[in-house]
């Protein structure tokens, strides 16, 4: 008799439905700072410091948060 396979480790994380095709820069854009966001134009989702987007999607700029939510933006959820 066989023995069973122990399950393979991966050590890959897989990418977020919402993210395939998203392109991340390697380095910030310059610009960024104390009381700004990383406003990402394309899918009108803002980014605090904190965030790994930060400065980082191919399509944004820099603002404050409220002028990030006057322009209709939404703040990024947890996972994002």
């Amino acid at each position: 008799m066989a023995k069973p396979r122990p399950p393979r480790e991966t050590t890959a994380k897989p990418t977020p439905y919402m993210m395939i095709g998203v392109k991340e820069s390697a380095t910030p854009a310059p610009g960024g700072g104390p009381g700004l966001v990383w406003v990402n134009t394309k899918t009108h989702v803002y980014h605090s410091q904190r965030s790994r987007w930060y400065g980082t999607t191919k399509e944004g700029k820099y603002m404050s948060e409220e002028e990030a939510k006057t322009d209709g933006n939404r703040p990024a959820r947890v996972n994002e």
